[in-house]
């Protein structure tokens, strides 16, 4: 009962399990995006976009690796939107950070707005996956970047390894495949795709031209 609870607020995290849930991610998600942003190419001064940014801790290491640059957070909960703000609150406060109760499919920035963008363990839940991804691809700057992040990649070894959570949460997992023509057919370039056998994780990036 208590692990369905959990599961539950994977996707839009409220009360008191969603309150778990967040910490659980910022928890389950440190190693995956530390080795995700190896090949993020995050430049000093960059300005930067985490889209769900769920508890805030990639917010907080995108802040720690643009120096002078600002990063914006956005993510519909408003729970992950109050948590993510108390974790960088130090960052807003100087004016380092910005965190945005948003939808993916409504950004509310300019276009050619960002150098980065970044999305880790959310893209499942996207409700318009093609146009999100356009979405993102109008706030990109040209030669902007997009990273995407997974832990659920098709196992075709073990078919059935993601069942339970897709069957639970209405998601499902991805393939590298499957990725990368979305990438391509949303207009992006550049696409590369990075693969950690040991763990099964998926890191995708792809620029605007």
């Amino acid at each position: 009962m208590k692990y369905h609870k959990l599961v539950e607020n994977a996707v839009k995290p409220t009360g008191f399990w969603g309150k778990l849930m967040i910490r659980s991610m910022n928890k389950g998600h440190h190693a995956l995006t530390d080795w995700a942003l190896g090949y993020a190419d995050i430049a000093i001064g960059c300005r930067a976009l985490d889209v769900g940014c769920g508890g805030g801790r990639t917010v907080q290491k995108l802040c720690d690796a643009v120096g002078s640059g600002k990063v914006y957070g956005i993510d519909y909960s408003p729970l992950c939107v109050e948590k993510a703000s108390k974790l960088n609150h130090k960052n807003i406060l100087c004016g380092k950070a910005d965190i945005r109760q948003a939808s993916v499919s409504a950004l509310p920035f300019d276009s050619d707005s960002f150098d980065l963008v970044t999305a880790v363990e959310t893209y499942y839940f996207w409700p318009d996956k093609l146009g999100d991804l356009k979405e993102i691809l109008r706030v990109l700057r040209s030669g902007g970047r997009l990273v995407l992040v997974f832990e659920m990649l098709e196992d075709k070894t073990n078919p059935n390894k993601w069942k339970p959570v897709e069957q639970k949460l209405g998601i499902k997992a991805v393939s590298e495949e499957g990725v990368k023509e979305m990438l391509l057919r949303a207009g992006y370039q550049n696409i590369r795709t990075h693969i950690r056998e040991e763990n099964g994780w998926l890191c995708a990036t792809a620029e605007k031209e």
